[in-house]
């Protein structure tokens, strides 16, 4: 969120953990974005995608880190296995008509870059696709971290 708001970006950040948003608000002051245009919600994903459809709110990119497991505000209960489809379908759903991209993260064992680039290429036909692993680098000589994986689909023009 804060990257793509320093790039000018007006954005709209989601996190069942009310913790967790306070800990992003936090960061965007300490990075001197207190007063970027970002929307701070704390929700259910697939509660607040739902409403989004409903209200016809579209979106030019979506940055999706969804956890291996959590619980929303009212209890609400997230398993990847279970609820990334369904999250994907409304992320689909909620994207403009010339959307720029989806960048899809995860740190669950078993949903790989492969796995990831796969579900994204399930939505979109044509575009760009890249995927990979994060990594945690220091400095020379110490090893690498690994710490989850990535996919992104990027919107190219025919």
């Amino acid at each position: 969120t804060l990257a793509a708001a320093q790039a000018g970006a007006q954005c709209c950040h989601l996190d069942a953990s009310k913790g967790m948003v306070e800990w992003a608000r936090e960061n965007a002051k300490l990075n001197q974005l207190e007063e970027a245009p970002i929307r701070w919600i704390v929700d259910d994903v697939i509660k607040f995608l739902r409403r989004e459809v409903k209200r016809g709110n579209q979106y030019d990119g979506i940055l999706l880190d969804p956890p291996s497991f959590g619980r929303g505000k009212k209890g609400e209960l997230y398993k990847i296995e279970d609820q990334l489809m369904t999250t994907l379908d409304l992320v689909h759903e909620v994207l403009g008509e010339d959307p720029a991209f989806v960048l899809l993260t995860s740190h669950t064992p078993g949903f790989s870059p492969i796995v990831l680039g796969n579900l994204l290429r399930q939505y979109h036909d044509a575009g760009t696709y890249e995927c990979g692993e994060m990594l945690l680098t220091g400095k020379p000589g110490v090893n690498d971290l690994p710490n989850g994986n990535w996919a992104r689909w990027i919107n190219t023009p025919s």
